[in-house]
């Protein structure tokens, strides 16, 4: 019996070597053929940079590309990311006027301030910077949580709908709270509901959490994490690599606030009444923001219009940004006009 227990460990350790191998061939040949992998994520910035300063103590870093003017367009990132996300148009797009910023507690907008942490929060947030801009009109482009903002921020400003606010586009986001449109939404939930005491307690110590994260290196078990969980199976290496330094990067109580926020949004009674026209962008790989989500998004805003792009992950603006950027320039310009018209 222990001669077999001695050929079983041996077995296994051959196994988990093998499987380590296997792990390291397969990433260093999706390195070796990554097209990307000259860009200089995390270098590229706004022409004009500005600091907002909002009541509760927090700052919000805003960017802006494109000519000054009364049209444009606000982009606000996902979760645990910040503006670098728009990496591909921060170079600009069709020559409209496009205004960045970092969510609180994300990137350069720290302080997070005091006021609860909770999507509400985060689209007056939004408000904030389209009236900080001076925009007289907007098209809002929210990617995963930005989408869920921007649905909030038109229940808040219900008037603005029209005139202010002219069109979103939601890229791979919801319409209620985030756990239940993942993959194995019904599990997750379940899942989130048993833990959520604990976790609510372990986010009183995030400076320990934080501490524990800085001896966590990277590896190739967390870029294929990252790569199943985010993108299509033909991404970009380096667009990985640089998604998890973004997710690495944000701090641990800005996370525990974050899976707190998704728990009470809900905006699916009221999207009957989000009249401005809405482009809806997912892709079939989608396993953070399930396709299901966008095609609901789809049949129930009243004037919106569903682009799936196939063998696409979760970070549509990284991995398929040529089309990204052309649904996004067409859309703008049906529905801003196009940016000389803006100026005269």
């Amino acid at each position: 019996m222990a001669r077999r227990g001695v050929f079983a460990l041996a077995g296994t350790a051959v196994g988990l070597g093998a499987g380590a191998i296997a792990q390291r061939s397969v990433v260093n040949r999706r390195r070796r053929n990554d097209p990307e992998a000259g860009e200089r994520f995390g270098t590229r910035r706004g022409e004009r940079e500005r600091l907002i300063h909002r009541p509760d103590g927090a700052e919000l870093f805003v960017e802006e590309a494109g000519p000054p003017g009364p049209r444009g367009a606000v982009f606000v990132h996902g979760s645990a990311l910040r503006t670098d996300l728009w990496h591909y148009q921060l170079d600009g797009v069709g020559g409209q006027r496009l205004v960045f910023f970092d969510l609180r507690g994300h990137g350069r907008s720290q302080p997070k301030g005091d006021d609860d942490f909770s999507i509400d929060t985060l689209a007056h947030d939004l408000e904030a910077v389209i009236e900080d801009s001076e925009l007289e009109e907007a098209v809002i482009v929210g990617h995963s949580i930005g989408g869920m903002i921007a649905l909030q921020l038109c229940c808040i400003r219900h008037e603005w709908l029209g005139s202010r606010i002219k069109g979103l586009v939601l890229s791979n986001t919801t319409y209620r709270p985030a756990y239940d449109t993942s993959i194995g939404g019904a599990v997750v939930s379940k899942v989130e509901r048993v833990i959520r005491n604990p976790l609510d307690m372990l986010g009183g110590y995030h400076g320990s959490v934080d501490r524990l994260r800085k001896i966590v290196k990277p590896t190739d078990q967390i870029f294929l994490a990252v790569s199943f969980a985010a993108f299509g199976p033909h991404a970009s290496a380096k667009q990985i690599d640089f998604t998890y330094d973004m997710l690495a990067d944000t701090p641990s109580d800005v996370l525990f606030d974050l899976i707190k926020s998704y728990r009470d949004f809900d905006v699916t009674d009221v999207l009957g009444g989000v009249t401005v026209p809405v482009l809806v962008i997912t892709g079939t790989q989608d396993r953070l923001t399930v396709p299901k989500a966008s095609e609901y998004l789809a049949q129930h805003l009243p004037k919106a219009e569903l682009q799936v792009l196939e063998g696409c992950g979760h970070m549509t603006m990284l991995e398929r940004h040529d089309d990204f950027n052309d649904m996004l320039q067409r859309f703008m310009a049906d529905v801003l006009g196009s940016p000389a018209s803006a100026a005269r």
